[in-house]
């Protein structure tokens, strides 16, 4: 019997053909190995797909299509073509620590089903630089807080249960609204 795959990851990239690898990676490195690796490619010109193909993982799956510059609809197709009982969403020049889909899953266990962290700079593999721009606490009503403030945490670091971000129709594609999902 095939094991239900539990973190669907879904990258969405455009020409990064000398980031990417790092990226997908920081996924292949994960302590938590229960996991799918989508990938949405928007049509790149450079060597990104090729680059994808030659990592040859039978967990890491590939796509393209055209997305008009709305990484809202890659993000959503690659929602589509998810398995898994929760989201993460990783940007294609950001990384993970090895052991961030442990701790997630440690939150999981204790009922946690939206979860995000903090986001750091890094130069040459180091980390330099906790970026609090990006990450703060959220006040209630945490509607009105988004609203108000705008997001609370990057993209590259959450993970919601798929059911939930469902429910909300996924990102939102209008074109008057790009780079939200972010």
């Amino acid at each position: 019997m095939k094991k239900e795959v539990f973190f669907s990851i879904i990258i969405p990239t455009y020409n990064r053909e000398k980031k990417v690898l790092k990226a997908i990676n920081s996924v292949i490195s994960q302590t938590f190995e229960n996991w799918e690796l989508i990938i949405v490619d928007n049509n790149s010109n450079d060597l990104t797909k090729k680059k994808i193909y030659s990592i040859n993982n039978r967990k890491i799956f590939f796509y393209q299509i055209n997305n008009n510059g709305i990484i809202a609809l890659s993000r959503n197709y690659g929602i589509s073509k998810s398995t898994g009982k929760y989201l993460c969403f990783l940007d294609s020049d950001d990384w993970w620590t090895p052991n961030k889909l442990e701790i997630t899953k440690e939150y999981i266990d204790k009922g946690y089903k939206f979860l995000y962290h903090d986001m750091y700079l890094s130069k040459n593999n180091n980390f330099i630089k906790l970026k609090t721009k990006y990450c703060r606490s959220l006040n209630r009503p945490i509607y009105n807080d988004l609203i108000d403030n705008g997001p609370a945490f990057p993209t590259s670091s959450v993970t919601v249960e798929k059911k939930i971000f469902n429910s909300i129709k996924n990102f939102n594609e209008l074109s008057d609204l790009i780079a939200w999902e972010d």
